[in-house]
């Protein structure tokens, strides 16, 4: 594979080679933010996330959170987000990174909980229930443990609660005690409204009532599963989101500190494998094959040798592909601190797609999606940080 964009390309930096550059970081940050600092796992000092992501002590807190908005699908747009133009110097200045892998159930939970997949035991849209042996659903959680036997680690939303900061909740119904909610999100009170922009207006009028607010963006990220985040209805999508931020920033109070973030960026897919038409070969030893298109997981059988067939994988692909076994993750922390709880819901080979390459097939039928994401490009990785007090 030859390197094309840069935002096409593997992104350098480790996950969590910095942690104070990554999306977990930033509910730490908020929290002493909020003069309620809330330590976890991965971050002992919230004063210091604070610090290093810039954010102002504020009496409270509008946190927009937009599912599949990356930096580069950004910048590269933003003529179709005029609000987000208008305070673009209020942009992070560093680059900052989502969590590995790049999909919204890890995402989501590593940043409800200021941790890590490796301790919310959270690593993909597909992952293994070590009860039963068998794949389940990580945005659902259909065929997983309860939430709360995977994820146990205690989300920030509850830490701030614990601390008499009262946190609110806007977002569409179905997300209401949904699993993953339970799972990343617990402790707040959950607001529904009838339409996008109403509800964007509600969240700006909850920051009189509530120290902390939560508002969660879909339909970024559904537009360019659909279509593509090169498309025209990925750009009216953006045009959208950008009306709910500015709608939500115009209703909040005076001294509302404004956090825009998102869990993860997309490309559009250029190059398909097909899982039906690998060798038998790369199968042997194979017992499950978990993760996404993108980020693939594989269990393999007693006595297999990982590292053996990571390589095998690797060579497979071409150039399309880096793959690791569990060893080598956790030496080189991608997942972050490994848990010995978290390890059994992680896969023994890890293979990652570069460029615009994804394997598909993996569930018995093609998914037709334009627009994916989960491996480690830049355009993947790298999210936009964005804090401005009103």
């Amino acid at each position: 594979m030859k390197g094309g964009r840069m935002e096409e390309q593997w992104c350098q930096e480790l996950p969590f080679s910095d942690i104070y550059r990554h999306l977990p970081a930033v509910l730490p940050a908020i929290s002493a933010s909020l003069g309620a600092p809330c330590p976890t796992a991965l971050y002992k000092n919230p004063e210091e996330c604070r610090e290093r992501l810039n954010l102002p002590y504020c009496s409270s807190c509008l946190f927009i959170f937009v599912d599949g908005l990356g930096y580069f699908n950004l910048v590269e747009n933003l003529s179709y987000a005029p609000f987000l133009r208008s305070i673009k110097s209020f942009f992070h200045p560093s680059p900052f990174f989502s969590c590995f892998p790049t999909t919204t159930a890890a995402a989501i939970s590593s940043m409800g909980t200021g941790t890590c997949p490796g301790l919310t035991s959270i690593f993909g849209y597909t992952q293994i229930n070590p009860f039963t042996g068998r794949i389940s659903q990580m945005i659902s959680f259909r065929d997983a443990p309860d939430p709360k036997e995977v994820q146990k680690e205690p989300t920030i939303f509850s830490l701030l609660g614990r601390r008499g900061k009262k946190v609110a909740t806007v977002g569409e119904k179905k997300f209401d005690s949904s699993p993953l909610t339970l799972a990343a999100l617990d402790g707040s009170q959950y607001f529904v409204e009838k339409n996008s922009i109403a509800a964007a207006k509600m969240a700006g009028s909850l920051t009189f009532d509530f120290d902390l607010t939560y508002f969660y963006i879909p339909s970024v990220d559904k537009a360019g599963h659909k279509f593509g985040c090169q498309s025209e209805e990925w750009k009216a999508a953006l045009e959208e989101a950008d009306l709910e931020i500015k709608s939500a920033f115009e209703a909040a109070k005076k001294g509302t500190l404004l956090v825009v973030c998102a869990d993860h960026g997309m490309v559009e897919r250029r190059k398909s494998f097909n899982f039906s038409s690998l060798p038998k070969k790369l199968m042997d030893g194979v017992r499950l094959v978990g993760g996404e298109q993108r980020d693939v997981m594989l269990y393999l059988e007693d006595g297999q040798d990982p590292r053996l067939k990571a390589k095998e994988w690797e060579k497979y692909f071409g150039g399309w592909a880096v793959a690791f076994d569990k060893h080598q993750a956790v030496e080189r922390g991608v997942f972050g601190p490994l848990s010995a709880e978290s390890s059994a819901y992680l896969g023994d080979v890890i293979v990652c797609f570069k460029g615009e390459a994804l394997l598909d097939g993996m569930g018995g039928k093609d998914i037709e999606m334009p627009g994916v994401h989960g491996s480690w490009t830049q355009a993947e990785a790298r999210i936009p940080l964005i804090a401005v007090m009103k």
